[in-house]
């Protein structure tokens, strides 16, 4: 059907390319959008495969029937409405993690955003660290642990089972 090597003057390429363009069906359509944002993982599990393309083409049609159903007909681009898609449908199960009481503090003050109905997406804040106040400058131990009691800094030498400081301890202990 395409025995001639034309080439399209405007377009630079070549006739062939065009024809396909034009007659190119939706599942080619929906192949090249999972493409572009693709929730897919390698793995050698059949079933997760399938999962993670149902996924993808579930995106497309939530971003498709989104789109179709605005009053104000404002297009929301399809990378900002998977963002929006997932932090919405996360977002019971981390208000339900953020109440747990066995949680690092880092991890309960980056998901007590998530407590408000409005998500916005954030990075999870970086923990302080700090020097040791008992091991001082001679040692330069930086640690992110914390005495219970006093609120200072204490490297893993001076810290108890209970996380408190050695020096609390003690001044417990002599009271």
């Amino acid at each position: 059907m395409h025995n001639d090597t034309s080439v399209n003057s405007e377009t630079k390429k070549p006739e062939v390319i065009h024809f396909y363009n034009s007659t190119k069906g939706g599942v080619d359509t929906v192949d090249q959008m999972c493409g572009n944002y693709s929730v897919s993982r390698r793995t050698r599990r059949w079933p997760l495969s399938i999962f993670f393309q149902l996924l993808n083409i579930a995106g497309i049609n939530a971003n498709i029937l989104y789109n179709n159903t605005q009053i104000e007909k404002k297009h929301k681009n399809r990378r900002s409405f998977l963002k929006s898609l997932s932090m919405n449908l996360m977002n019971n199960h981390l208000s339900e993690r953020s109440q747990m009481a066995n949680l690092p503090t880092d991890i309960k003050h980056f998901l007590s955003k998530y407590e408000t109905k409005e998500v916005d997406v954030q990075e999870p804040p970086t923990k302080i660290r700090s020097r040791c106040y008992l091991c001082g400058r001679a040692k330069n131990r930086v640690t992110t642990i914390k005495c219970s009691s006093c609120q200072k800094f204490t490297c893993k030498e001076h810290v108890k089972a209970v996380v408190r400081c050695e020096r609390c301890i003690i001044s417990q202990d002599s009271e």
